[in-house]
């Protein structure tokens, strides 16, 4: 990447020559003074999982300017927008050429908050948030054999097609890392159980990046724990989807022969 940038530099300069070449005194320099290189970055904006930024240049005396965006990617311009897809810190470069040439280049420092935090703040909100199996849409829950193929199982039914024993559940993921299921009355038992006595209760979960498809990952920490149905093929759970009011969750690994897909709204 920093033999790139040199090149693209070098070209910068190149082309801020050609287009002064008729721009010379009686001594064959360049007239014009050489740029005062600078510019600012707007405040991180998170959008979805990724976060913008803006940067323009305040530079003077200068026409041409090229960026470093230090993840890896460039651009030009005097105001450019640009993608972050990861977190961290990143040392952006400005480099400007104007009438006068260069001037040497300018850094500065964004810090990126990492998608992780994001679907984590958007679960939780921020301290603790509850949401329902979203029974105002069809195909709630669907099954397949894998991430695939995840609805040749049971494509799902209509709107508001969930028992009112299900339809009430409540699920809610606070900030300390801990899931709380309130059955509200009854909870459904998978395969033709029917409503039966509650199976409240709470559980430590923890929170990471998603083994195959998903933005995040849960995993339950006590056996017999369950979001949204209770005969789920394991305790993890990949977020697959997620903004402020509605998440979609998969149970099951990538291939393991089986997973639910289930889509939730915040209450």
């Amino acid at each position: 990447m920093r033999h790139i940038w040199n090149k693209m530099a070098l070209a910068l300069l190149a082309s801020s020559l050609l287009i002064t070449a008729c721009d010379k005194d009686d001594d064959g320099q360049l007239e014009g003074p050489k740029p005062t290189i600078s510019f600012t970055a707007s405040t991180p904006k998170v959008v979805g999982l990724t976060s913008e930024v803006t940067f323009t240049s305040t530079s003077s005396d200068a026409f041409l300017y090229q960026w470093d965006f230090g993840d890896g990617t460039i651009g030009s311009g005097a105001t450019v927008t640009h993608v972050y897809t990861k977190g961290g810190t990143f040392t952006v470069q400005l480099i400007a050429a104007g009438r006068g040439g260069t001037s040497p280049s300018v850094t500065k420092q964004v810090v990126i908050v990492s998608p992780l935090n994001t679907v984590n703040q958007l679960l939780t909100g921020g301290s603790s948030k509850t949401w329902m199996l979203d029974n105002s849409v069809s195909a709630t829950i669907v099954v397949g054999p894998s991430d695939s193929d995840p609805t040749s199982y049971y494509a799902g039914g209509p709107a508001g097609a969930l028992p009112a024993c299900q339809a009430d559940d409540e699920f809610t993921f606070s900030s300390a890392n801990v899931y709380t299921y309130n059955a509200k009355g009854e909870t459904l038992v998978a395969g033709n159980g029917g409503c039966q006595a509650p199976r409240s209760g709470s559980t430590p979960y923890t929170f990471g990046a998603a083994t195959g498809a998903g933005v995040a990952q849960l995993t339950l920490a006590n056996a017999g724990s369950f979001i949204g149905i209770t005969d789920a093929p394991d305790l993890v759970y990949r977020i697959l989807s997620i903004d402020e009011k509605h998440m979609v969750l998969r149970a099951g690994k990538p291939n393991a022969g089986v997973v639910f897909t289930l889509k939730l709204v915040a209450k």
